[in-house]
């Protein structure tokens, strides 16, 4: 794969840049992020070729700027940025957990370790008793008739000590969650089994403990296909594979996902891939699948960077952030490679791979299915879309669904720092060389069958097609 794309909306999510100034007022924010867009936006060219059409609207954003106050203006700023037509570009509130209400100061819970373990040794309540995620270990007590308080036991944070309140359970499905500020983000729960307290919004999974070793690969396995993971036989010739999310956070659980069904993703006759809702995230997520349904080289058209401060630092925090590791070792040269294309060229266009081929060669896993079907919908985005483009030119991969959402021209998704501590916001920093032949952007890739209101099961539709029971 060509090292252009390995960072595919890799979102580097600070709520605020160390060099970002104080909070601006609405003329001012304005101000700031038209003048950033205008400089160093990779697509600002392209999208205001007509001057007079994007100086009137930009001159009409200003003129509302004066007279919107603070508690308006983030719908202003939206305005405007929704002219380029670009949903790689956005505000940090839009898809990360932003507090909903004021600080609630620090609350605790005066219960002793003595009495909590009392208490939950005879409980028959699912929600009390000891629950644990990946950063923390929380007890839960009901402490009202509808109401479970959730607060901290262990935890390697420094902003938290234990007894101090992580959260609380509303009813049957809401929950004031409190970060790390101690801002409130509300939120939804689901208790799937009595061993899986899941937060929607956020994502997050809570364990109940103690958990017997035999039940760990079951517990996985549930909370997978709770968050849309999984690998499934659903006929004797055909594998279901489920990928909802190319996140970064998952990349590992992907890998270890197609490892643990090594035999049965290459013994069966059909696989099927699903990845509707499937926003994109990093290029590295989908790269396990490939060896198993390509059937030749690929093709890539690799990408213009437009080289800015915010890009080269960035690489650098991304880079700092990477294990020295064997398994790492090549994702590092290829930040080291892009670092190498950038340094010294701030204001150009450079593309880090020119000179070399565009053809990639995976080799072909020895065995593996016969047919493939990927299910695609509109909210497939991103580098979702760009496995499609991988996948498309193997001579056994077939799309079913709809077009997809079209988030592909501009990528490499960063936070920029426009000096509005108040308003930390998102856009691409590549530009896609199919342009302007072949734009994606809302568009999007068109599926080989498409599936209309017709097909009320599409997963049935694929299997018969697969499996000639037409």
């Amino acid at each position: 794969m060509k090292i252009s794309y390995l960072f595919a909306l890799l979102l580097l999510l600070c709520t605020a840049s160390s060099h970002a100034q104080n909070n601006c007022n609405c003329a001012q924010a304005v101000e700031k992020l038209i003048a950033k867009i205008e400089t160093e936006y990779p697509g600002f060219k392209e999208k205001t070729t007509d001057t007079l059409l994007y100086n009137h609207f930009k001159a009409g954003i200003i003129e509302k700027s004066w007279r919107t106050d603070d508690a308006h203006c983030l719908a202003l700023l939206k305005e405007y940025t929704q002219f380029f037509k670009d949903r790689h570009i956005f505000f940090l509130d839009q898809t990360t957990p932003q507090p909903q209400d004021k600080k609630a100061g620090k609350a605790t819970v005066t219960i002793s370790a003595a009495a909590f373990h009392k208490k939950i040794s005879t409980t028959k309540d699912p929600l009390e008793g000891i629950w644990k995620s990946d950063n923390y270990k929380i007890g839960i007590l009901k402490t009202d008739k509808t109401t479970y308080t959730g607060f901290i036991l262990e935890t390697n944070s420094q902003y938290w000590q234990p007894n101090d309140v992580k959260f609380v359970l509303h009813g049957t499905d809401r929950v004031d969650y409190y970060l790390q500020d101690r801002s409130m983000f509300k939120d939804t729960f689901t208790l799937y089994s009595p061993a899986i307290l899941y937060f929607r919004l956020l994502k997050s999974a809570f364990i109940k403990q103690p958990l017997l070793p035999a039940d760990t690969l079951k517990i996985q396995a549930q909370l997978n296909e709770i968050e849309g993971f999984y690998v499934k036989q659903l006929t004797p010739a055909t594998t279901l594979l489920r990928l909802k999310s190319f996140d970064y956070p998952f990349v590992d659980r992907i890998e270890a996902l197609i490892k643990a069904n090594r035999a049965l993703i290459e013994n069966s006759q059909n696989l099927i891939i699903d990845i509707r809702q499937n926003g994109g995230g990093t290029d590295l997520a989908y790269k396990p699948i490939l060896p198993y349904i390509l059937t030749n080289p690929t093709l890539h058209t690799g990408a213009t960077f437009l080289v800015t401060q915010t890009l080269l630092d960035g690489l650098e925090k991304y880079k700092k952030g990477l294990p020295r590791d064997e398994k790492h070792q090549a994702e590092i040269a290829g930040v080291d490679h892009q670092l190498n294309a950038f340094t010294g060229n701030i204001g150009k266009y450079i593309n880090p791979d020119e000179g070399e081929s565009p053809v990639s060669k995976i080799a072909p896993a020895l065995k593996s299915p016969q047919q493939i079907v990927i299910l695609t919908d509109r909210k497939v985005a991103s580098s979702a879309e760009n496995f499609l483009l991988v996948a498309k030119q193997s001579k056994k991969v077939k799309v079913f669904g709809t077009p997809t959402s079209g988030v592909l021209d501009y990528g490499s998704a960063r936070v920029f720092d426009m000096g509005c501590a108040n308003y930390p916001f998102v856009m691409p920093t590549y530009r896609s060389l199919r342009l302007p032949a072949y734009p994606i952007d809302n568009i999007g890739i068109q599926p080989d069958v498409y599936l209309d209101n017709y097909i009320t099961d599409w997963m049935q539709y694929a299997i018969n097609y697969l499996e000639d029971k037409q």
